[in-house]
């Protein structure tokens, strides 16, 4: 089973999720995070800016009988404004599942592989052409022994926004994965219409799935809330279901992040 912990790692467009009135612009304005959803953000964070966005997630998946259930406690998403068009990416996180299939107990726990990337904002919206961004990652043969991948396993997506409204805003990923355990990789894509309640809410609601290599295609639903008390500090929660068999059943999440002054 594919576990979907990039559900935290992902977010809509900013400035139609999180629509927050900066404190100071010389810390880069509202906070723009890659969580709660599927969909990768096209902007990055500011130059010479740390952002630390973390997050636990709870997961079932029914498949032939056999359920199995994951959790992440803690996932973080490190990131790191090296260029004003560029930033570098760190995950981790501590993962938990239980289940007839993981182990001979019936239950492993451990440190999920590391991943190492970056993204790259292409170009800014003009008209009708969207804003642009190119995202990879590289998750290397690291971690705990259950979780620990063969291979180092690449991933890469591009990720695009459009401003509808003031309130408003469109999202869509399109890329391919692999999970470093097989050669066979799967295609992804992400839909998310986001809107921004104010100054501090924000909600989104979203389908997502993949197109594994050798198997059928899983689609996805999910819709959270974001709340900003301050211009650099974002609090989440979100809550996914499958639209068909292929998909896990549901997952829950919360999380919090947040961006250091420099």
């Amino acid at each position: 089973m594919k576990l979907l912990y990039s559900c935290l790692l992902v977010l809509l467009p900013t400035y139609g999720f999180a629509q927050v009135a900066p404190d100071s612009l010389s810390n880069g304005g509202p906070i723009s995070t890659d969580r709660p959803d599927q969909t990768e953000a096209s902007n990055v964070v500011p130059l010479g800016t740390l952002q630390v966005e973390l997050g636990v997630l709870r997961q079932k998946d029914r498949k032939n009988g056999k359920t199995s259930v994951d959790y992440l406690y803690p996932t973080a998403l490190l990131r790191y404004g090296i260029l004003h068009r560029l930033e570098l990416r760190l995950i981790a996180g501590y993962h938990r599942s239980t289940g007839p299939d993981e182990t001979d107990a019936g239950d492993a726990r451990g440190l999920d592989a590391f991943s190492i990337g970056t993204k790259i904002f292409v170009t800014e919206e003009k008209g009708l052409l969207p804003e642009i961004a190119f995202i990879g990652h590289l998750t290397l043969p690291s971690g705990s022994s259950e979780f620990k991948p063969t291979y180092v396993a690449p991933d890469f997506r591009l990720s695009f926004a459009h401003t509808l409204s003031n309130t408003f805003s469109l999202g869509y990923n399109v890329g391919y994965e692999w999970d470093g355990d097989t050669p066979h990789g799967a295609g992804i894509y992400t839909l998310s219409l986001a809107a921004g309640l104010g100054d501090k809410w924000g909600t989104y609601a979203e389908l997502f799935g993949e197109k594994p290599e050798k198997g059928k295609w899983s689609h996805s639903t999910d819709a959270g809330v974001t709340f900003s008390p301050r211009y650099n500090v974002q609090f989440d929660v979100s809550a996914g279901l499958a639209l068909n068999e292929e998909a896990p059943n549901y997952y829950l999440s919360a999380g919090v992040s947040f961006r250091l002054p420099r």
